[in-house]
């Protein structure tokens, strides 16, 4: 179930097919760090979900979350109309909460994209 969850002491949300809307993606993630405490949030995006990327960006900036260059670089090439549809899996896009990391190509997915609060940071 997308929503209505409610998990007690979940540290950890795996999107293994990232979510058709945003806000979803941001609820889902919710399910973890809560009452102050850090969690992980990883999700997986493929080459074909470039407008996720673009979407994705601006929500991980607000929260102060720190964006691998080929999560922006994904986002970035949306913004020139490439991508947006949505594909099959082939690559991984890890992000994190409450951790510091890198991301990186693989599989030919993008690395990065993780969401937080209190000051945590990317995981990747």
């Amino acid at each position: 179930a997308a929503r209505g969850l409610d998990v007690k002491d979940c540290n950890m949300v795996i999107n293994y097919d990232f979510p058709n809307q945003i806000e979803d993606y941001v609820h889902r993630i919710g399910r973890t760090g809560r009452a102050g405490k850090k969690g992980w949030a990883f999700s997986f995006l493929d080459a074909e979900e470039t407008n996720m990327a673009k979407k994705l960006v601006p929500i991980l900036k607000d929260a102060n979350q720190i964006i691998s260059p080929e999560i922006e670089d994904m986002a970035h090439r949306a913004g020139y109309g490439r991508g947006g549809g949505r594909g099959g899996r082939g690559g991984r896009s890890r992000g994190g909460r409450g951790g510091r990391g890198g991301g990186g190509y693989g599989g030919g997915g993008y690395g990065g994209g993780g969401f937080g609060g209190g000051g945590g940071g990317y995981g990747g």
